[in-house]
């Protein structure tokens, strides 16, 4: 009878002794932590700089009273279009400023010096002319040389920098012997009013120099001017162009040809433009927080056609991305990766677990990094670890 009290008891005690020792083995492995994954993938990694700037038209001109007189009132209105020739203001000399001596003078030596301006800006225009065509044959020698991968993309972007480059100076050459022109047109102009009286001597027209639109009416009503007062701005709408402040050490990974997009310009889609020009010297600006920092302006051009960015004018807001690379490689998540020490690590999830894993990064583009070495593509990786996560931590993916 003993025997069959104790065999109860025996099997109680068993039973007792392995859930104490189920719950002591499910205590000591203690609890998952939820935790956000992601997997290491191939893909498309562009590397890039943000930065805000603003449209500018690169070739402007003031126009100012070439004579003492009395200015007619001007209606033009800023938004305007005018053509090359177009009179835009007319003024009757006085007479007392036409007979100084020194004003004659003055204007013989305008005129001398406008003369010598023409020719010199007609000798860069056929010298801008020559290095268009050679350009022309540069880009189209290129081009199939890139599509075969003979030439790098980079290469070609440079060629076609060059072309831009070229077809801008050729119209500065142009723009230039225009202008000049007209100088020399208005002092020989005044100069022929000489001996006549108040009564007999002609109007002088102001005439714009180049075909483009109003920006500025600096005067507006009819009344005595002095000679250099201004009257009008004008611009070039052919030549607006993208004008970027980057700060020194962002400039310097910028280069000439680079690719650039246009973002939050106002109409739908991203604008297409590249680099022109880095500028060689920078300045000093005080940062909204007032920290001086050295920046440098990088001057790009529009290569999206004329009619998508048509209705941007002068001084209007973009966000100009410059794409330094691009290309595939194997990234994750940036916030998947956190210091240790000097290197950069993250947290693998391998069996439930999370295994700590030093890692070496490279190219880093808006929200992901990429991983040269240290990981493997398809890895489940720990975004934005917590506190409670560490080498070996028992994890459950959200």
């Amino acid at each position: 009878m003993s025997a069959l009290r104790s065999r109860p008891a025996r099997m109680g005690l068993l039973i007792a002794g392995l859930l104490l020792l189920g719950l002591a083995l499910f205590g000591f492995r203690g609890e998952r932590v939820r935790v956000d994954t992601a997997l290491a993938q191939e893909q498309d990694l562009t590397e890039s700089l943000r930065e805000e700037g603003r449209t500018r038209l690169a070739h402007r001109w003031r126009l100012s009273a070439p004579v003492a007189g009395q200015v007619e009132r001007i209606d033009l209105r800023p938004g305007d279009v005018v053509v090359q020739g177009q009179v835009l203001a007319r003024i009757s000399p006085a007479t007392g400023a036409l007979l100084d001596p020194a004003t004659r003078d003055r204007l013989r030596a305008e005129a001398r010096a406008a003369a010598s301006a023409v020719m010199q800006a007609q000798a860069r225009v056929l010298s801008a002319k020559a290095a268009l065509t050679l350009a022309e044959q540069e880009v189209a020698r290129s081009g199939p040389l890139v599509e075969n991968g003979t030439l790098s993309k980079m290469e070609g972007e440079r060629v076609q920098s060059r072309l831009s480059q070229t077809r801008a100076e050729l119209s500065a050459a142009s723009f230039a012997r225009e202008l000049s022109a007209a100088q020399r047109e208005a002092s020989e102009s005044l100069l022929a009013q000489q001996g006549k009286s108040g009564a007999g001597a002609e109007p002088v027209a102001v005439t714009a120099p180049v075909a483009g639109i109003v920006l500025a009416r600096l005067r507006e009503s009819a009344g005595p001017v002095a000679v250099g007062e201004p009257l009008l701005d004008l611009g070039e709408t052919k030549t607006l162009e993208i004008e970027v402040d980057l700060l020194s050490s962002d400039a310097v990974r910028v280069s000439e040809g680079m690719p650039v997009r246009l973002h939050r310009w106002g109409g739908e889609g991203v604008l297409e433009a590249r680099v022109r020009r880095v500028e060689p010297v920078g300045f000093t600006k005080v940062s909204a927080l007032g920290v001086e920092e050295q920046r440098v302006y990088v001057l790009c051009d529009f290569t999206s056609p004329p009619e998508l960015w048509q209705r941007l004018g002068d001084g209007y807001r973009v966000e100009a991305e410059f794409v330094l690379t691009e290309g595939r490689a194997l990234t994750v998540p940036g916030g998947a990766l956190f210091r240790l020490g000097e290197a950069w690590a993250l947290y693998r999830v391998e069996d439930g677990r999370a295994r700590q894993q030093t890692v070496r990064i490279g190219r880093r583009g808006g929200l992901d990094t990429e991983i040269l070495e240290g990981l493997s593509a398809g890895s489940e990786v720990i975004v934005h670890p917590d506190d409670r996560v560490s080498d070996g931590s028992r994890v459950e993916p959200l």
